[in-house]
C-alpha cells in the first residue's frame, strides 16, 4: 500500500468514527430533551392551576408584561431617534433649505 493510500484510509476511518460518535452524542441529547418535556409540562400545568386558584390568569399576566416591555422599548427608541434628529415638523433639503408646506 502506498503512503498516500494509507493516509487516505486513516483519515477516512477517523472521519467516519468521529461522525458515528457525534451522531450517538446528538441522539443522547435528544433523548434527554424529550424526557424533560413531560416533566416541564407537568410543572407548567401545576403553576397554572396554582395561579388560577389565587385568581391570577398567567396568560394575561404574561401578555401584560410583553406589552409593558414593548412600550418601554418604543419609548427608548423614540428618545434615541429624537436626539439624533429632532422632530420640528419642518422639511429641509440636503442643502438645509426650508421647504414651505401647503396647508
Amino acid at each position: 500500500m502506498s503512503r498516500a493510500s494509507k493516509i487516505t484510509l486513516g483519515l477516512t476511518t477517523l472521519f467516519t468514527a468521529t461522525i458515528v460518535v457525534g451522531v450517538h452524542h446528538v441522539q443522547e441529547l435528544e433523548r434527554q430533551t424529550l424526557h424533560q418535556g413531560p416533566i416541564k409540562d407537568a410543572q407548567r400545568v401545576a403553576e397554572k392551576k396554582l395561579a388560577r386558584q389565587n385568581g391570577v390568569d398567567p396568560e394575561k399576566e404574561r401578555q401584560r408584561m410583553v406589552n409593558k416591555n414593548e412600550h418601554e422599548y418604543q419609548l427608548e427608541l423614540r428618545k434615541k431617534y429624537e436626539q439624533m434628529q429632532p422632530l420640528s415638523g419642518e422639511v429641509r433639503t440636503k442643502d438645509n433649505e426650508l421647504i414651505e408646506q401647503k396647508k
